[in-house]
């Protein structure tokens, strides 16, 4: 049979090159991975160890008390020793005394009024502590929030007759910050301390003009005439003001008399110097005319303290309570650029510049 040499193969089989191969890896970057790969899965297990154990401590303290009864809290040592016999708590009171909504990829997260009832509460049912150490740094917020958490702290004086309220104030208690502090036994505020604003306030904008103007209409059904008080786009309603004048008067009565009851001076002071109507004042100006103790920064408030205490040392633990879990990794709160579109119309105990 002839055949085609076109048709042939003319290069010998073993003329064919293999395909080329990776260098084979340095045995030093074999190692430096196996190094990266057990230190990942070291971390990853002691993470779940971690979580395990945490979730085994309080778990079973979750089924045999209730949460809001026993709040699980963690405690840090921030000052002192762990070996004093003496425990001080150290709470925290800062911004405005909302119950803002806050979210994450994992659900809703503990609300900053909830969180700091929770850690009076746990603070409260622990025998251990003798004391508790609040800073305050609040312009005040809603009458409800700070009324909660002044009657939180009176129960946990209640609960000891030697148990005592020290309130170190940092940038401000204003309003409902300083609602607050007067279930302090002591008032310490810094030299650049801001006091004071001790009032009411309901907030709402009236847009009926501008509504005319650009043909809004308000369409609201109502049960009754005083169902819409302060309707925005309805026109100003006298007897609607009065109503809620009323309420304010009311909110500021109960105000007033928690000061005039934890403060050194009398209703015929209050108002002969202007100290209840809603003016704040410098730390110098309150020490002088009794809306304060003393001045001093936190070294002094912690001295001061223990002194009351009778105590040459004591252990200060910072409490805070959370949710926990994973969600608490990825919180997302709220912006503040959000603030002027949620609805303002509650009364609140804060100072509003």
């Amino acid at each position: 049979m002839n055949i085609d040499p076109s048709l042939s193969d003319p290069t010998p089989a073993a003329s064919y090159a293999a395909p080329a191969l990776p260098p084979p890896m340095p045995d030093s970057r074999k190692r430096k991975r196996k190094r990266v790969h057990w230190i990942v899965w070291v971390i990853l297990c002691v993470s779940l160890l971690i979580n395990f154990v945490t979730c085994s401590e309080f778990g079973s303290d979750f089924n045999v008390y209730g949460l809001d009864e026993f709040p699980a809290v963690s405690e840090t040592l921030t000052w002192g020793s762990a070996h004093a016999d003496t425990q001080i708590a150290v709470l925290k009171l800062e911004g405005v005394i909302m119950r803002e909504s806050s979210s994450s990829l994992f659900g809703d997260t503990v609300d900053p009024v909830t969180k700091l009832l929770n850690e009076i509460r746990a603070v409260t049912v622990d025998t251990d502590y003798k004391a508790i150490l609040l800073e305050v740094n609040s312009p005040g917020g809603g009458v409800t929030a700070s009324d909660e958490i002044y009657q939180a702290l009176m129960d946990f004086k209640a609960s000891d007759p030697d148990r005592l309220i020290l309130v170190h104030i940092r940038d401000m208690a204003a309003s409902g910050g300083y609602y607050v502090a007067m279930a302090g036994d002591l008032l310490v505020g810094q030299p650049t301390s801001v006091v004071g604003s001790v009032g009411v306030i309901i907030s709402a904008v009236n847009m009926h003009q501008l509504g005319t103007k650009i043909g809004l209409e308000d369409v609201s059904l109502t049960s009754s005439s005083n169902k819409a008080l302060l309707n925005s786009l309805s026109p100003v309603d006298p007897e609607h003001q009065e109503i809620l004048q009323k309420v304010v008067d009311q909110m500021y009565l109960r105000f007033r008399g928690l000061v005039l009851e934890n403060r050194p001076f009398t209703s015929e002071y209050a108002d002969e110097h202007h100290l209840l109507d809603g003016r704040i004042f410098d730390q110098q100006t309150a020490l002088s005319f009794g809306m304060v103790d003393e001045t001093g920064y936190l070294d002094h408030s912690r001295e001061r303290l223990m002194s009351m205490l009778g105590v040459d040392e004591a252990a200060f633990y910072e409490i805070n309570f959370s949710t926990g879990g994973w969600g608490g990794l990825f919180n997302v709160k709220t912006p503040e650029i959000l603030a002027p579109i949620q609805p303002n119309s509650q009364f609140q105990y804060v100072w509003k510049p």
